[in-house]
């Protein structure tokens, strides 16, 4: 049993039993940059070919070693150098326990860092410094993985450092193009060039995400996941691809498709970055709301909004329109998540999101606009939520972001002009990766997260539950390039009522404080049984005394 696991695991291995005796600069055949790519000029991506690349692993606060060979590589200066920096600490398995960035912060290693500029690279051109790679994969190959806020502190630092003392050099971010890279990003005022990696260690190791795309689907896939980026992208090779892989070929086909898709998925509207909210620029009153299906709670005051889902089922037999009706009745607003589906028993169209944009659908999508727009009442519209979850629960789950954009734009541009009552919402879980289905400013007025205080369906004890503090900081975070108020359309929490209310006193004082939260809306019973396989469904229901202290918290 242990052998193919330390097969399996044999770099990471060796590098646990690696005791660093020096800053040593290497050469690194298993990793070269084989094309640059770019958003904004897709006409200049061209293959690169030839290039150096050198790899210096810091342990020491004292100087460099490297073989004199290595000397040659910083005076071919008509062909790209790019050295990958990487914080080691001297012993491995202690650097693992502990974030050897802070050393870097700290100091420990400035004298490496300025001989390595001032010795070495000198005022040679077409150098790239490129910092601890695969930084978002979560395997944990190599020390520096997983840390978010100190690797954008250590990466900044270093890019200080480094164009103190040679100005001309290029910062290279370092990630590997895995889902959710976007929340390590330093920052634009730091960052040259983007990159990405073919197929790299850390990831094959892992199960989440597929690894088999065919190689130029992979490529465009790690590429999009940069949309929001205005820099070239490096595509880097690994060890798992061959080397004459990515041709000339491949790379105009690749550009050809950023070409089609310019005007909308890789709009230049991309690059605009967020405006600092004041604390009341967006909020008036917080909306508070209830999926309530069983009516415990909507009939209390401090309720001016309800949730209901409609799919192909339920409009066409009336179910939809009859329970939109008693929410209008109750003078509510109305949160509604289109499912573009059938009952699950019933039909799976594993192919819904192609069959929306195809026009199979067109009659149920007419019927519900008319219902829809039957009302003055704001209505809060949600079209395939969740998309980006990596499972199959929805057909609309584990698509191409591209194929869900584009459904998204058709079904809300179905009728030709929103009214200003309708409110178009993009809904995401919020979880790794969300911002790739991000289907463009012009078709979305809101945002939405769902915060559950379970981090895992096969945590049964509420006290192993994640505050919604902790969960509304991680998913904010990886929506922080997108200027659109946050409606958090589905939360919940299970458990004691005692351990419940604290739970929601803490969440009423996390929402006060924020001013793009523009509502909330509680998701009041157990949740869908099959969602949950052989594990009893999480009951996230409150009672009455809960729901009016977390409204008077929050009202404080």
């Amino acid at each position: 049993m242990l052998i193919p696991i330390a097969i399996k695991h044999k770099d990471l291995l060796r590098d646990l039993l690696t005791i660093r005796i020096s800053n040593t600069i290497e050469n690194t055949n298993t990793e070269p940059v084989l094309a640059v790519f770019s958003f904004d000029a897709p006409q200049d991506s061209k293959l690169i070919k030839p290039s150096y690349h050198l790899r210096l692993k810091l342990s020491r606060s004292t100087g460099l070693s490297f073989d004199e060979e290595i000397l040659n590589k910083f005076t071919a200066d008509n062909i790209p150098l790019i050295i990958t920096i990487e914080t080691w600490g001297t012993n491995a398995i202690n650097s693992y326990r502990k974030n050897p960035m802070n050393d870097l912060i700290n100091g420990k290693f400035d004298n490496a860092i300025k001989e390595l500029c001032i010795d070495l690279i000198k005022k040679r051109p077409n150098v790239y410094i490129r910092f601890n790679p695969e930084i978002e994969v979560p395997y944990k190959r190599y020390p520096w993985q997983g840390y978010v806020q100190e690797y954008i502190d250590a990466f900044g630092y270093l890019a200080k450092l480094c164009k103190k003392y040679t100005p001309q050099i290029q910062m290279v971010w370092g990630a590997s193009g895995y889902p959710g890279a976007l929340e390590y990003y330093p920052g634009d005022h730091v960052v040259d060039v983007a990159s990405v990696i073919m197929k790299s260690d850390s990831e094959m190791k892992l199960e989440v995400y597929p690894k088999d795309y065919p190689l130029k689907y992979d490529l465009i896939r790690r590429l999009h996941r940069m949309r929001f980026l205005d820099k070239p992208i490096f595509v880097f090779g690994s060890k798992n691809i061959a080397k004459d892989a990515l041709d000339k070929g491949m790379v105009s086909e690749v550009v050809k498709y950023i070409q089609e898709e310019k005007n909308i998925v890789y709009s230049k509207e991309n690059y605009i970055r967020p405006n600092p909210i004041d604390k009341d620029t967006i909020r008036g009153n917080i909306k508070i709301g209830l999926y309530d299906p069983n009516d415990f709670l909507n009939n209390e005051p401090s309720i001016s909004i309800e949730h209901l889902f409609a799919d192909f089922e339920n409009i066409n037999n009336g179910t939809f329109e009859g329970r939109f009706k008693r929410v209008i009745e109750r003078n509510h607003d109305v949160i509604v998540t289109f499912e573009p589906f059938r009952h699950h028993q019933k039909e799976y169209d594993a192919e819904v999101l192609k069959h929306v944009l195809h026009g199979n659908y067109d009659e149920e999508i007419k019927a519900f606009y008319k219902i829809i727009l039957s009302t003055n009442h704001t209505v809060y519209l949600r079209y395939a939520h969740e998309m980006e979850i990596p499972i199959t629960r929805y057909p609309w789950q584990s698509q191409d972001p591209v194929t869900y954009i584009n459904s998204y734009r058709y079904f809300m541009t179905f009728i030709d002009s929103i009214p200003e009552n309708v409110k178009r919402v993009w809904g995401p879980a919020g979880d790794r990766g969300s911002i790739e289905w991000y289907p463009g400013n012009d078709v979305v007025d809101v945002m939405s997260i769902a915060i559950y205080g379970l981090p895992d369906k096969n945590i049964t004890d509420p006290n192993m539950q994640e505050s919604f503090s902790t969960i509304f900081k991680r998913k904010t975070w990886r929506l922080r390039f997108i200027d659109k108020p946050l409606f958090i359309t589905e939360f919940g929490v299970k458990g004691p009522e005692e351990y419940q209310t604290k739970w929601l006193e803490g969440a009423a004082l996390v929402l006060r404080e924020n001013p793009q939260i523009i509502g909330v809306n509680y998701f009041n019973m157990s949740d869908t049984p099959k969602a949950w396989g052989e594990i009893k469904p999480p009951d996230w229901s409150i009672t009455k005394e809960t729901l009016l202290h977390f409204v008077a918290t929050l009202n404080k």
